[in-house]
This record gives C-alpha cells, structure tokens and sequence, in this order.
C-alpha cells in the first residue's frame, strides 16, 4: 500500500513538473513575441519619425514656392490695375506673370506607412494618440492631392495663355546668352499680344485664391501636424 502511494506521489509530482514546464514554456514563447512585437513597434515609430522629417522639408519647399507665386500673383493684379487705368501695362508685369506659377510638385515619403498598410503593422502601435494621428496625417494627403490637381490644372492654363500673352523667351535667352548683342541692337517687346492680358489675369487670380486659400494652408496644417507626431513620438517609444 505504501508502494502504491509512493508511486501515486511520484506520477503527481511528474505531472505537476510537466504542466509547470509547459506552462512556462508558453509563458516564454508569449514573452518573446510581445518583446519583439515592442521592437517592431518602436523600429515602425523611428522610421515613421523619419520620414516626417523628410516630409517636412519637401513640404516646407512647397511653402516657399507658393509664397512665392501668391506674391508675385498679388503684384501682378496690382500692375493690372494700375496699368489697365493708365493705358499702359509695365514691362515687369511680364515677369511677375511668369514667376507667379511655379510648380509644386507634392510628393510624401510613403516608404515606412506603405509597410505598415501593407502588412498589417499597425496592430502594433499601442499608443491610440499616435495612431488616430498617424490615421489623419494620411487622409490629410488625399485632400491635398485633390487642391494640387487643381491648382496644376489652373498652372497649366496660366501657362498656356502666358506664352502667347509674353516674350518668355526673352529673360531665358538673357540668362543663357548675356554676351549677345542683338537685342541691345533691336530689344525685344516684353508683352507681345496685350489682347490677353486680361484672360492671363483672371486664370492666375483663381490660382491665387486656390494657392492663398486652400493649398497653402492645407500644407502647414500637414507639416504642423508630422510635427507634433513626431514630438508624441519621441515621448513615447525612447
């Protein structure tokens, strides 16, 4: 009887060595991939961080140059104005014609959020601020392609009708031939067709108001907002 007791013990304790083993064995498994899940989430957040900063350069450029463009939009329809009441349009006129539609080439750096889309990562951001913020960085890109779209259809237009209205050619062939002097012999008339002045006026006013209006602080509220991602960032995955 005694024997048979021992021998119970013994398969108990075996059984209880078993089921601890086991248990623990998970335990570790579990462990493990909870470690290197909070190691791919915080490598995503670096990278994320990264590109936010590339973002905001790109972006701060594109703050530049439609700065750019609504101030020599603004000077332009002041040397309208001026000109339409005096009866005679300035020769500058034709430069801030041209400089007042600089393209915007807007382009995000998509190489960590194409991952996290793509592969499901974004399971592993814990940080709920972090990812409705991300969520809304995102979106926000979709709504500036839109206003681009429109702004580069409204650029082309001004484009079109400015190379028929101005002698373009005339500051692009001072900067690459400032030796030459055949136009100091015989100069060369800024505004060629003064007809269309007018319709070049009211094309680069409604890209101005698309620039000032919409573009323009759409673009700061983004770069604004990568901003303060990165800031949450920083404060949350050390």
């Amino acid at each position: 009887m005694s024997d048979r007791r021992q021998t119970l013990r013994d398969y108990l304790l075996e059984g209880a060595m078993i089921f601890v083993a086991v248990t623990l064995g998970f335990a570790a498994d579990n462990l493990r991939e909870y470690l290197g899940e909070r190691d791919a989430e915080r490598a995503y957040m670096h990278a994320i961080a990264e590109d936010l900063r590339s973002d905001s350069v790109r972006l701060a450029e594109n703050v530049r140059r439609l700065e750019t463009n609504i101030a020599n939009a603004d000077t332009l329809v002041h040397e309208y104005i001026l000109g339409r009441a005096s009866g005679r349009f300035p020769p500058s006129l034709a430069t801030h014609a041209r400089t007042a539609g600089n393209s915007v080439d807007l382009a995000f750096n998509d190489r960590t959020s194409s991952q996290l889309k793509g592969t499901g990562g974004m399971r592993l951001v814990r940080d709920t601020a972090v990812a409705s913020a991300l969520l809304q960085y995102w979106n926000n890109q979709e709504r500036l392609h839109e206003i681009r779209d429109r702004f580069e259809s409204l650029r082309l237009e001004h484009r079109k009708v400015g190379w028929r209205a101005f002698n373009w050619y005339l500051p692009i062939f001072q900067r690459y031939l400032p030796a030459d002097t055949l136009l100091a012999r015989d100069p060369a008339p800024a505004i060629v067709n003064p007809a269309l002045i007018g319709e070049f006026v009211n094309t680069t006013s409604s890209m101005f108001n698309v620039s000032q209006v919409m573009f323009l602080p759409e673009i700061q509220a983004e770069i604004a907002l990568g901003t303060r991602i990165r800031a949450m960032i920083a404060a949350s995955y050390p």
